[in-house]
């Protein structure tokens, strides 16, 4: 779907329940250049199933909030960004759409780690014309979700190839597959089907797990021992993919594995042993980060990290980098809702955290990837 428009924003820090509802269809466009400041919703899941990472989606966000602000704003105003916690939760997240798009203060919007959430909040967005910038969703269908519809992750139709094509080109063909059972689960689970079919593979087994709810894996792991997969592709993030490394050890049996959420130190620090040697992707090499990247990274473990652990996992530079888009934007003379469309629309080669970014014709970017591995507790480029 082409983006008509193209334009960026700026943000908020206010955490605000759930009230209010949407018009039916897009009133007039209402300047924003005579507010006081510049207010951005964060619409992620701050409790349930992705919480942790939700979180740094929000931390990502206001880290790049605090740099302008101290630096004195934009065109002299601050950002404040106003978060909503979707949960998780489709229903919770078009909620949170229909608040975000009553308040006329509010430029745009950095809303939907989870693919179910992004699709649920879409049409609210997208008919009531306010800029919805995307983290972490990576179905497929977010590319044809609308003209404001954005997403600064990459599809899976790129990641989810990537992932598979450590497998094929290790050379294994018997191959078994776990995946989340909603929209970002199911949009992999058909580009993997997609990608073995070009290489006459058929998966042996193929099963779906629910977010937040499926925590024994041992049913599929025997189908996976009695039918010999030798290699399974994980569509699914740390919790579950380290409870089944870890049923796997249980079990006696150690397949090679690549997953799409490997490159995540919960992964480690709740797999343990059992995630050694497992594959995934990361937008940086663990053992040649870019300096950019580097300093990123530093500001945001001396402001965010627990107990001194450091994390360099991709969510919160890509939500840093949406700040950043929105912020230049404005200072390019957006003054409506429909300007920052505009804007983003037509974003070219703009220089980020993770690389240099252009949206296309779908909102969607295309971030370069490299192959990571589990080795001796930490991660590590994989060869």
């Amino acid at each position: 779907m082409k983006k008509r428009f193209v334009a960026c924003v700026m943000t908020v820090v206010v955490v605000a329940g759930l009230f209010a509802g949407c018009g039916k269809k897009k009133e007039a466009e209402t300047s924003f250049s005579d507010s006081e400041t510049i207010k951005i919703g964060v619409g992620v899941p701050m409790t349930g199933g992705s919480a942790e990472l939700g979180g740094r989606v929000f931390n990502g966000a206001e880290l790049a909030v605090d740099e302008i602000n101290e630096a004195g704003g934009v065109k002299g105003k601050k950002i404040e960004l106003v978060s909503m916690d979707d949960k998780a939760d489709p229903k919770e997240a078009a909620n949170v759409a229909k608040l975000f798009v009553a308040d006329k203060d509010i430029v745009a919007c950095i809303a939907g780690y989870n693919s179910s959430c992004t699709l649920s909040g879409a049409p609210i967005y997208n008919k009531a014309g306010l800029v919805h910038i995307a983290v972490g969703s990576s179905s497929p269908k977010v590319s044809t979700a609308g003209d404001y519809t954005f997403r600064v992750w990459n599809s899976d139709v790129y990641r989810a190839t990537f992932d598979l094509d450590v497998i094929i080109d290790a050379g294994y063909k018997k191959i078994g597959i776990i995946y989340q059972n909603d929209d970002f689960g199911q949009g992999a689970l058909e580009v993997a089907k997609e990608r073995l079919k070009e290489e006459g593979i058929e998966p042996l087994v193929a099963e779906g797990y629910l977010l937040g709810e499926t925590i024994d894996f041992n049913t599929v792991i025997t189908k996976m021992v009695d039918t010999g997969c030798e290699a399974v592709f994980a569509i699914a993030d740390e919790t579950e993919l380290a409870a089944f490394a870890k049923q796997c050890v249980q079990q006696g049996y150690n397949p090679f594995i690549s997953a799409t959420g490997t490159y995540n130190p919960s992964v480690i620090s709740l797999g343990g042993d059992a995630v050694e040697g497992m594959v995934g992707d990361s937008y940086f090499d663990p053992d040649n980060v870019p300096e950019k990247a580097k300093e990123f990274f530093d500001k945001y473990n001396d402001k965010y990290s627990a107990n001194g652990v450091r994390t360099e996992d991709p969510t919160s530079p890509c939500a840093y980098a949406a700040i950043y888009m929105l912020k230049a934007a404005i200072e390019d003379g957006a003054e409506t809702r429909e300007d920052i469309q505009k804007y983003l629309a037509n974003l070219k080669d703009f220089e980020t955290v993770v690389g240099s970014l252009s949206f296309d014709e779908n909102g969607d970017v295309k971030i370069p990837l490299v192959a990571v591995q589990i080795k001796d507790g930490a991660f590590a480029a994989y060869k």
